[in-house]
């Protein structure tokens, strides 16, 4: 199991999806720090220093997540496409083993990218808030940091269970998207609520976001709900896996 994994950082790292996923969160952090806080207090905008300014500027879960769960899908649904899976599968006939594998390389991918990316965000807010005289972060950095680590891995997985079970790229990331934005954010979130923060993305929001918990899960019971979500979606993916004719 250790050499599978090796192998799937040795293919990770010789993707160049990988550098150009990490060059976009490097740009989009860059971008999301300044223009939260130099666009604070504009008409529409949370005050400087809030908890609301600060919490959307520590928010790059959003980012990372779904960076990690393109990678996720590659992982997988790319090697159907490009047919390497059949030389991976006659060097390790056991496919579940080849799964679990990917499954730990996206998880620790995640985590790491997640830690890593919001490690970049603080580093950039704090002289920038400290320019302007916020010498105080309103929210609970740690926790933020602990759960866009989390959330990161947790997608990473789903990317990856997701690209086993369609063996399509872009039909991967499209449900994806379709149903995260679609689905939870434009019908469910909006008309059923108390059912849609058990879903994947309100658990996200709710492990990413600084503002009062009351209408959402709790940190704890989100971080719960995710790993649920990634563990049974990645079950799924292993028995279609381990049944299903290669091709």
């Amino acid at each position: 199991m250790t050499t599978l994994v090796r192998i799937e950082f040795l293919k990770l790292r010789t993707t160049p999806a990988v550098y150009v996923a990490l060059a976009l969160a490097f740009f989009l952090t860059v971008t999301s720090v300044l223009t939260t806080i130099l666009l604070a207090g504009q008409p529409g905008t949370a005050p400087l220093g809030s908890v609301e300014n600060v919490s959307h500027v520590l928010a790059i879960g959003v980012v990372t997540s779904f960076s990690m769960l393109v990678l996720g899908v590659m992982l997988t649904a790319g090697e159907d496409r490009h047919r390497t899976n059949l030389a991976t599968y006659l060097a390790e006939p056991r496919r579940g083993r080849v799964l679990l594998a990917k499954l730990v390389t996206a998880a620790v991918t995640g985590a790491v990218g997640g830690a890593v990316v919001f490690g970049l965000d603080l580093a950039i807010a704090l002289p920038v808030y400290a320019a302007k005289g916020v010498h105080h972060l309103p929210v609970d950095v740690l926790s933020l940091w602990t759960g866009t680590t989390l959330l990161t891995a947790c997608f990473g997985l789903l990317g990856v269970a997701l690209g086993a079970l369609t063996r399509n790229t872009v039909a991967a990331i499209i449900a994806a998207l379709v149903w995260a934005v679609v689905i939870e954010i434009g019908v469910l979130q909006p008309l059923f609520p108390s059912a849609a923060k058990w879903l994947p993305t309100g658990a996200a929001v709710s492990l990413t976001t600084a503002t009062d918990h009351g209408a959402m899960l709790s940190p704890g019971a989100a971080a719960l709900v995710l790993v649920g979500w990634a563990a049974a979606v990645s079950l799924v993916a292993s028995r279609v896996t381990l049944r299903r004719e290669l091709r």
